[in-house]
């Protein structure tokens, strides 16, 4: 065999078989590679979102819960009956000049509004949720690092000894001895707005609440929040536990109740932009008058991940 035949052969190529094979390998490898990759993507944009649903719904209780366990708290003095509201005190919000006698009802410290927003203020964007509840909590502010808040003009604050108490607002606070206390007034009301402050298509769960100049304002707790059901723990025979959990609507649901815990249950959604997730999911609630709620309704879009989330909460101060 001649030089140049043989350097002619051993330059030989692949053969176009050979070539597709390779190339159909390659291919398929790559495929694997692209399907892993968007298989972790999605399992990671999942857990994410999950994560992101529990941090949520944790922040929203660890926001409340406080509310409820000081709830009937006013100082020194422990019959909130023997606290004395005084008359001529204004209290204004977004539409009503006042609703002082609604805010400042001592003796029921824990209102609960069956499935309807009924406050005297405006919700905002006049877009609360329908079908969801709301909680009014009423009480004193403890003392921050053990310091007695100093006296205000304008805020509402309220000196208890153990046999008596006042609120008052002109910064005067009543004589009632070297053993009374002083506390700054809360008043809080939490419920679910169609809207939230940063998104417009999410809804958030908000809170009026009692300001430093007398006012009532809102502020948004947390996005996403989509539905809030409260029932209240009723103690009917006087001997400090639950005998019935109730609505808000419920006969046994007085102003003098013995409400000794608050049951809250809260659904809670992603924005709704997750691609490919479908949520078609029936969330029962522990209110019978309500039912489900049925994801992929406009007020529960499908393509929004969710969360339910349930807790029942003692009151410290329980009263008689």
């Amino acid at each position: 065999m001649s030089a140049a035949a043989l350097t002619a052969r051993q330059q030989g190529g692949m053969t176009l078989i050979e070539l597709m094979v390779a190339m159909s390998i390659g291919l398929f490898l790559i495929g694997g590679a692209l399907y892993m990759y968007s298989q972790s993507k999605n399992t990671y944009r999942a857990s994410d979102s999950l994560s992101r649903l529990q941090e949520s719904a944790r922040f929203a209780l660890d926001t409340i819960e406080p509310d409820i366990r000081l709830a009937r708290y006013w100082g020194r003095n422990a019959e909130p009956a023997m606290i004395e509201v005084p008359t001529g005190v204004t209290m204004p919000c977004s539409g009503s000049a006042d609703v002082a006698a609604w805010a400042l009802r001592v003796g029921v410290p824990v209102e609960v509004s069956d499935d309807s927003y009924d406050l005297p203020c405006n919700a905002f964007a006049n877009s609360p949720r329908a079908g969801s509840d709301v909680l009014t909590l009423r009480h004193a502010e403890p003392w921050s690092g053990g310091i007695q808040p100093a006296l205000e003009g304008g805020r509402l604050q309220v000196q208890t000894s153990l046999a008596q108490g006042r609120i008052f607002a002109d910064g005067i606070s009543p004589d009632f001895g070297a053993n009374s206390t002083r506390h700054n007034v809360v008043v809080s009301a939490y419920y679910v707005n169609e809207r939230s402050s940063f998104d417009t298509s999410q809804s958030s769960l908000r809170r009026l609440t009692l300001r430093a100049d007398g006012s009532l304002g809102e502020d948004e707790v947390i996005p996403g929040v989509e539905n809030l059901q409260v029932q209240l723990g009723i103690d009917t025979n006087g001997d400090g536990g639950v005998d019935r959990y109730v609505d808000g609507d419920n006969s046994l649901v007085t102003d003098d109740a013995a409400v000794v815990a608050v049951r809250l249950w809260m659904l809670v959604g992603t924005p709704a932009d997750d691609q490919g997730w479908s949520d078609t999911q029936h969330y029962p609630t522990p209110d019978a008058d309500l039912g489900d709620l049925i994801a992929g309704t406009d007020d529960y879009p499908a393509s929004a991940r969710r969360v339910q989330i349930s807790k029942t909460i003692y009151l410290n101060n329980q009263g008689s």
